[in-house]
């Protein structure tokens, strides 16, 4: 496993740098996507740093003055340093930061860490915090089930290394501060583009600094190293004005050495002449020797009458990066070429778009309201959101199976070739790589008043949060998609939200909101008359009710074992099967030890045999829980047995985690039995398990070595 993995191949190459010293050079903002690593980390082995922070442009110029005045405050001894890089759009922040990182490598011993905040997408902290922790060793399982426990959970991690963090698109200290490592020598870099920030002055140890636009020297290389060619043999006063236009800011010298490049030697004059021509400023750059919207209109200008209208197309994508299936459904290959080309737009390995800054997903869209009606410009995104809705399915369906679900997949799918051939991991790869995009795309459909594509956007990505555990994420998508169902008068769909949303509700401290959805779902399921929908509404009932009621609770899995009894639905079996696991596990706590034993052997039998084939991860897991509840019995003997076999299983899975758990609760039955020895070395076991998933669990097991 690599310990880098937002450092794949790019077409760019970038340069060598250390924290004493070199040259350093300064590439313009725009953000390669070949350098974007789309999903969560893969946990790091202990021995592993984390190095997210991808790699910076070839042709990076300046700002030496900058990235010397960051090294002379880091103190390899001191308290974490924040640092806030300011600036107006297109100075080149995101450039800078990854070139800070890149030449100060050597320096963070314990890694790089990186977070991207987007308002009305990603906006909470506990988003990187799980971010981070999973880059830093934490299984998905092995997360603390309580978010509020991630922030002490990271603050212990970074304890005793020497990190850096790169947090960009910050508005609030908050922010900020909720990423700030406890590691001695460790900064935080930020980038700013307004005075948002300016309150983290407060916060100890904390520095501001502009970034300054490219003096002229530094522009003419810029705008040369894009080129491609020498620029010795243009008109001077041509480079002069377009140097001037660009006014220093990286992504418009980028920009016009593109178009340089593609119309070649001896363009500079016309190029001039062209923009002389142009009237107008982008108002989102708020400095008045800057035009990039002359740069802007004349790159476009120069495109097909197909390229341009798929620039205008993808202004209205909601999410960062535009899937290929998407850009297919509008454009031809041709097209998208043409935008890359151009500089307009980066491409990655897999075909899918991305802007190469979001003034130019500006500019798209200023063109797009200019040229095209409103009633255009909608149906152009309803055929990008239902050719995006293909592939989810396809994905969803690889992913989870035969599943419960309201969506009619197979009326979805008819006729489309599924680009995933049903194999299950590259399904699950696409889901964790388009996470910011699926939770995009629900809240932008939402947005707009296409309910229909909005909760159906918000069934079909569930599969990836019951897989991932992307709480926040799943809130937004899970609340926002239940509200559009009742809008589109679905009450299905609602019933079947509103009961999933409950968990992360729940899981997140929300338990008032997650009464309230659950009830609702109840009730509406009651209504609909859907025997294996009733059965798994009153399953996430009883699962909301545990840490309230137990007998609620249990009556709650009776009712979800009925319902599912009766449907006539081959899913119904696993739902059933679940539910009954579900009250053994919850009459156990409740101390009704003979039906839990009963419950849980009954469901570990109906998971080893469902229509479908076994579930052989569940049925591990019923098998341990089986143990447990023996144990809680007084059949050590019957327990001993049993967790045996569940810790074979799930080794045999590769289920570390809950083998684990199996290890932890063997030890525990070996004791009972004077059986130290063994019941050591399970602890061992468990310690060493749990300490390579990167549970918190493994210092507890360590602690009761120590004393025991």
């Amino acid at each position: 496993m690599s310990a880098d993995p937002s450092r794949t191949p790019s077409t760019s190459n970038s340069l060598a740098g250390d924290v004493n010293g070199g040259q350093v050079t300064m590439a313009g903002t725009m953000r390669d996507v070949h350098n974007h690593y789309y999903g969560e980390p893969p946990v790091q082995p202990p021995s592993q740093r984390p190095m997210l922070v991808s790699t910076p442009p070839m042709d990076f110029v300046n700002h030496e003055e900058t990235l010397a005045w960051i090294r002379r405050h880091l103190d390899p001894d001191g308290p974490p340093v924040v640092m806030v890089c300011s600036g107006p759009l297109g100075i080149g922040k995101s450039a800078f930061l990854s070139k800070a990182a890149y030449a100060m490598e050597g320096y963070f011993t314990g890694g790089q860490l990186t977070h991207e905040y987007v308002r009305g997408a990603q906006e909470d902290s506990d988003a990187a915090l799980q971010r981070f922790l999973r880059a830093l060793g934490v299984h998905q399982d092995a997360l603390p089930r309580d978010p509020r426990a991630w922030a002490d959970e990271y603050r212990t991690r970074t304890r005793d290394k020497r990190m850096l963090v790169v947090v960009e698109g910050a508005w609030e200290p908050a922010q900020v501060r909720g990423l700030v490592p406890t590691g001695r020598g460790s900064l935080v870099l930020v980038s700013g583009d307004g005075p948002d920030l300016g309150e983290l002055k407060l916060h100890p140890g904390a520095r501001m600094r502009d970034l300054d636009p490219l003096a002229r020297p530094d522009a003419r290389a810029l705008l040369q190293n894009r080129a491609e060619r020498d620029l010795g043999s243009e008109d001077p006063e041509a480079l002069d004005l377009i140097t001037y236009v660009c006014g220093g800011l990286p992504l418009a010298l980028v920009l016009a050495g593109a178009q340089l490049h593609n119309e070649g030697p001896g363009s500079a004059r016309a190029l001039a002449a062209k923009l002389r021509s142009t009237r107008g400023a982008l108002k989102a750059i708020g400095d008045e020797r800057t035009n990039l919207d002359v740069l802007f209109h004349t790159a476009y200008q120069e495109l097909s009458p197909e390229a341009a209208a798929l620039y205008r197309a993808l202004a209205s994508w909601p999410g960062p990066h535009c899937d290929a299936s998407v850009v297919r459904a509008v454009a031809s290959q041709e097209a998208a070429s043409e935008l890359v080309d151009a500089n307009l737009v980066g491409s990655d390995s897999a075909g899918s778009l991305r802007f190469r800054h979001d003034l130019m997903r500006t500019h798209a869209g200023e063109r797009a309201q200019a040229e095209e009606g409103s009633d255009e410009r909608e149906q152009t995104l309803v055929r990008m959101l239902d050719a995006y809705l293909v592939v989810l399915g396809f994905a969803e369906r690889a992913a989870r199976g035969e599943r419960l679900r309201v969506v009619d997949l197979d009326a979805l799918l008819a006729g489309s070739e599924d680009p995933f051939g049903g194999d299950r991991d590259a399904a699950r790869r696409w889901l964790a790589r388009e996470r910011h995009t699926l939770l995009a795309v629900v809240l932008r459909s939402a947005d707009l008043g296409l309910n229909e594509h909005a909760w159906t956007f918000s069934e079909l990505s569930t599969s990836l949060y019951l897989d991932q555990r992307f709480l926040h994420d799943w809130r937004s998508s899970g609340e926002a998609g239940a509200d559009a169902a009742r809008l589109a008068g679905n009450a299905a769909a609602e019933a079947r939200l509103s009961s999933l949303v409950s968990r992360p509700l729940t899981d997140l401290g929300r338990t008032e909101w997650a009464a309230e959805r659950i009830e609702r779902a109840v009730e509406l399921a009651e209504q609909v008359g859907d025997a294996l929908l009733s059965g798994s509404v009153w399953e996430f009932y009883g699962r909301h009710l545990e840490g309230r009621d137990l007998r609620a609770a249990i009556g709650a899995y009776d009712r979800s074992v009925r319902h599912n009894e009766a449907s006539d639905s081959p899913m119904a079996v696993r739902g059933s099967a679940l539910s009954v696991l579900f009250r053994g596990t919850a009459r156990s706590r409740a101390g009704d030890h003979e039906s839990a034993v009963e419950d849980i052997r009954d469901a570990r039998e109906r998971l080893l045999g469902l229509p479908e084939g076994p579930d052989r991860r569940m049925a591990a897991r019923a098998c341990a829980a089986l143990g447990r509840a023996q144990a809680d019995a007084g059949d050590l003997d019957g327990a001993l047995q049993t967790l045996r076999t569940a810790e074979h299983e799930l080794a045999e899975g590769e289920w570390h985690y809950y083998r684990a758990e199996a290890c932890e609760q063997l030890a525990g039955v070996l004791e009972r039995l004077a059986q130290p020895e063994e019941a050591r070395t399970r602890l061992e076991e468990a310690e060493q398990i749990y300490r390579t998933v990167g549970s918190p669990r493994a210092r507890a097991i360590q602690d009761r070595l120590r004393d025991g």
